[in-house]
């Protein structure tokens, strides 16, 4: 299982991370509450957050069969050329090698502010 996580998180930069995605992925961002179903409701959401990246640092891996809880530092570029990180904690599950389940936590209104250049 640590092998297919970290060929995933390899891929989010070099491509190919949406093979990786099972077509009835559920996907949580920042609140069990914010839920969404589905390949492409996954490709879209994480596609435009690592959109926003240029790179990813696993900080801490545990798999526990076929569940994974990551804590990841990326590399976000605000639009200007700034550049800082983001902290993400992230649980995932993976079933016959394709992402089944992916929650994500982070400082939403911390990136958005750096993105707008409101940080400043």
């Amino acid at each position: 299982m640590q092998a297919t996580v970290e060929k995933y998180f390899q891929s989010i930069h070099s491509g190919g991370w949406e093979e990786f995605v099972g077509d009835d992925i559920v996907f949580i961002r920042n609140n069990l509450d914010n839920r969404l179903d589905g390949k492409d409701a996954y490709l879209k959401g994480a596609g435009t957050f690592f959109g926003t990246t240029t790179g990813v640092e696993i900080e801490q891996l545990f798999t526990d069969g076929d569940k994974t809880s990551v804590l990841a530092r990326y590399a976000v570029q605000a639009p200007d050329g700034r550049t800082s990180t983001c902290d993400v904690a992230e649980f995932l599950q993976f079933t016959n090698e394709k992402l089944t389940y992916s929650a994500i936590f982070f400082d939403a209104q911390a990136l958005r502010d750096f993105m707008s250049g409101a940080s400043r």
